[in-house]
């Protein structure tokens, strides 16, 4: 195997969005430990090697450094603490509750896609994508309605690589509803939590926050950007979006397919708990290692002809809402999202196209766009 030795993974720039299926195979085949000495941290990008990490909590923590940083969220928490945070906020995400969601979802597409239909054109992520999960969010946290508007903009700056200022001010706006649920309790999220318990405690005011600040950057910016990919994908392949409208019954494939296709949580950090040796590297103890969720969904150890998007092909398995112990605890509420937004927008809009070349937000972690420009007639 001959090695690129001046090959260097940098995703903070532009070009890794505009290069990404290329990198990302270069690391696979040349670098499947790739070794970033400036920054400290090591990278995996093939799926058999990600799938078994996050299987691996001896050898693998999610109490990563950037954490500290933030309030507590079991995303960058261990077990057995995790497990029983986990099995508390699951309860948001009962299979009764998002179903019963599906309606408020349905009503929020149709009042989105309105303001499409008369004008024939307009951004399909800053008018629809973007929207429709803060709008769901905003509902289970319990946010009143007079401040919907600013937690969606306070959300969108999660994507970018600097966010320090939108996580203050988050925090701020959910320390008040937090003390407003304290004094007035709601049927809402926040409220829940605040009343919840483990092993007899409740839980402190900087774990509720985290719980919400996680539903932003899990539940609202992932599923925002997935539409908006899912509408781009469609766009590009005109014979798989016919094919979807003349058989909608498989739209759940098609969804899954497009959440390999283009992952829009691209990565995720863990520590090293121990020494570990992968394909001849040691990843020594205490070294950050970044798993490629992107990467490895276009690995073709695991994916025949990975790069080629097509709706019919069986997924047994993909890594983009993660697995094992911090599988996705939204994971069918975003599929719900993402079905329902389809549905309503291929309903009206069969012929969409993109006006101009969608431009991607540069981001290290998200596959994200900034924009979709869209003509509808």
């Amino acid at each position: 195997m001959s090695v690129d030795a001046d090959f260097r993974f940098d995703p903070w720039t532009a070009e890794y969005q505009r290069d990404l299926w290329q990198i990302h195979r270069t690391l696979r085949d040349e670098h499947p430990v790739y070794h970033d000495p400036e920054r400290g941290l090591y990278v995996l990008s093939r799926f058999a090697d990600i799938w078994r990490a996050v299987n691996d909590v001896e050898s693998f923590s999610n109490q990563v450094a950037a954490a500290a940083t933030l309030a507590p969220m079991i995303l960058y928490l261990d077990p057995p603490r995790q497990t029983a945070l986990r099995a508390l906020v699951s309860r948001a995400f009962t299979p009764k509750r998002v179903a019963e969601l599906e309606g408020f979802v349905r009503a929020t597409v149709a009042a989105l896609i309105g303001p499409f239909e008369e004008r024939g054109e307009g951004d399909a992520q800053g008018g629809f994508a973007s929207i429709l999960p803060s709008m769901v969010i905003a509902r289970l946290i319990g946010l009143p309605d007079d401040q919907v508007e600013e937690f969606r903009h306070l959300a969108e700056a999660f994507i970018d690589s600097d966010y320090t200022e939108a996580v203050d001010n988050m925090y701020r706006l959910f320390a008040a509803l937090l003390e407003a649920r304290r004094r007035e309790p709601a049927d809402d999220l926040m409220s829940a939590l605040i009343e919840a318990e483990i092993d007899g405690q409740r839980l402190a005011p900087d774990e509720v926050l985290g719980f919400c600040q996680l539903l932003i950057s899990a539940g609202n910016d992932t599923t925002s950007s997935f539409i908006g990919n899912c509408l781009v994908l469609l766009a590009e392949h005109p014979e798989q979006r016919r094919l979807l409208i003349e058989e909608p019954s498989r739209m759940p494939e098609a969804i899954e397919e497009m959440m390999r296709m283009d992952t829009p949580t691209q990565m995720l950090s863990r520590v090293a708990r121990r020494d570990v040796e992968l394909h001849g590297v040691v990843i020594p103890a205490g070294s950050e290692v970044q798993l490629l969720w992107g990467a490895a969904n276009h690995d073709e150890r695991e994916f025949a002809d990975p790069d080629r998007f097509d709706i019919t092909r069986p997924i047994s398995r993909h890594l983009a809402l993660g697995h094992g112990t911090h599988y996705c605890l939204g994971a069918s509420l975003a599929r719900l999202e993402t079905r329902v937004a389809l549905e309503e927008w291929l309903g009206h809009f069969p012929d969409y196209r993109l006006a101009r070349p969608p431009e991607r937000v540069v981001s290290f972690w998200a596959r994200a766009h900034r924009e979709i420009p869209v003509e509808l007639r």
